[in-house]
């Protein structure tokens, strides 16, 4: 378990706040881990998939995740006790993904897909639920979100079917106006979008990363106010010597400067890029085990105070947190392999640099929370003891 070895903040964790820098192993509880965090661990429920976890600006923990249904939990800052509820029936799923992020008021808003796309907002103490673009057709795998300072949602999602029948397979963007939710088509590649972030940057303008599969690439985009402004960020041509695929289990936040960094996966490697004026610069975090499905292709991020970028990810059933140190990549192991193939990772960060990762319990199936706390390094601590007292 040792060490192996850019304006303001947006994020897309499936997480929290998309409106400031809030969002933003075989674990031994209370115990110290790695260089610079203490970490233990909370457990939140009995069983969880699809966890996706944002924190306010109290500093009070937010989890959506699938259990026989959506469900939601809270804990209080200055609390140890987890309040759980069901906030949607299974609809004939086995498993549903969730998404969550809050408000300005710090109210959760969740996403999921149980062939239909759902919005569940928390509103006057009690949950609203609405189906968005109705009648158009089956809806599956990812969905993300992120709302403006106005409290407007914005979300995205993967498109699978037509409402005739058939397949459509493109990804798709809506934004509540006047009461209805105007939708638009973000990319007609095949297969595009199937792994999806979407965050808001200053202005409110929806940025976008996503995969087009058939092609292998890795896209960004943004709204321009008249149409879709597209990138590629990787692809075969620009990596040949890598897996074809690119793109897979992407995040997306904006940093101080409003660059783009996206975190994703090609199949044997997790992936870094960064926005660099017209160009983008790619590196390799680290070489992965990928146990199949596109479940297995997750990465979530979140930056520090600093700015620096932390990252989850699966490694063939083993949860990792990788973060750039100013000038390299550090990996921690956060939880070990079990019999449970997939872990849902997600992470979220609050501005004393207090690190929150959920996910599954490799062995028993429960939600976990890993909390990493900064911690004095031990030679600050020692020079510290060495000091004469003031005269």
């Amino acid at each position: 378990m040792a060490m192996i070895v850019r304006r303001t903040v947006r994020s897309c964790l499936g997480a929290g706040k998309t409106l400031s820098a809030l969002l933003f192993l075989f674990f031994i509880p209370s115990s110290s881990f790695g260089q610079t965090w203490k970490w233990t661990t909370e457990t939140v429920d009995t069983f969880g998939l699809q966890t996706s976890i944002a924190i306010d600006h109290d500093k009070n923990l937010h989890i959506s995740y699938f259990a026989d249904g959506v469900k939601y939990a809270f804990r209080a800052a200055d609390s140890s006790r987890w309040f759980k509820m069901y906030i949607a029936p299974p609809a004939g799923y086995e498993e549903l993904f969730t998404r969550i992020v809050l408000d300005p008021g710090g109210n959760p808003r969740i996403c999921f897909t149980p062939g239909v796309l759902k919005y569940a907002s928390f509103e006057n103490r009690q949950w609203n639920i609405q189906q968005i673009d109705p009648q158009s057709g089956l809806i599956d795998y990812s969905c993300s979100m992120a709302i403006a300072p106005d409290g407007t949602p914005h979300i995205l999602w993967y498109q699978y079917g037509n409402p005739q029948g058939g397949y459509y397979l493109h990804l798709k963007y809506a934004v509540l106006e006047k009461g209805s939710w105007m939708a638009r088509t973000v990319d007609f590649d095949m297969q595009a979008g199937k792994w999806n972030c979407l965050v808001l940057d200053s202005q409110g303008i929806p940025h976008v990363s996503y995969d087009s599969f058939i092609k292998g690439e890795m896209k960004y985009a943004y709204w321009d106010g008249k149409e879709w402004k597209r990138t590629i960020v990787d692809s075969p041509a620009i990596s040949p010597k890598g897996p074809y695929s690119h793109g897979m289990g992407n995040s997306l936040v904006l940093n101080h400067d409003g660059k783009a960094q996206i975190s994703y996966e090609d199949g044997e490697s997790v992936k870094y890029a960064w926005e660099k004026d017209n160009s983008w610069k790619i590196d390799t975090v680290d070489s992965i085990t990928v146990t199949g499905s596109w479940i297995g292709y997750r990465t979530r991020q979140a930056l520090d105070p600093q700015g620096n970028p932390h990252i989850v990810y699966e490694d063939g059933g083993t949860v990792k947190h990788a973060y750039w140190d100013g000038a390299n990549w550090k990996i921690q192991v956060v939880s070990g392999p079990g019999t449970r193939k997939h872990r849902y990772e997600n992470i979220a960060i609050d501005p004393v640099g207090t690190i929150y990762i959920s996910y599954q319990d490799a062995t028993d199936g429960s939600v976990k929370v890993a909390i990493g706390r900064p911690a004095v390094p031990a030679q600050a601590q020692n020079d510290s003891s060495q000091k004469k007292p003031a005269k």
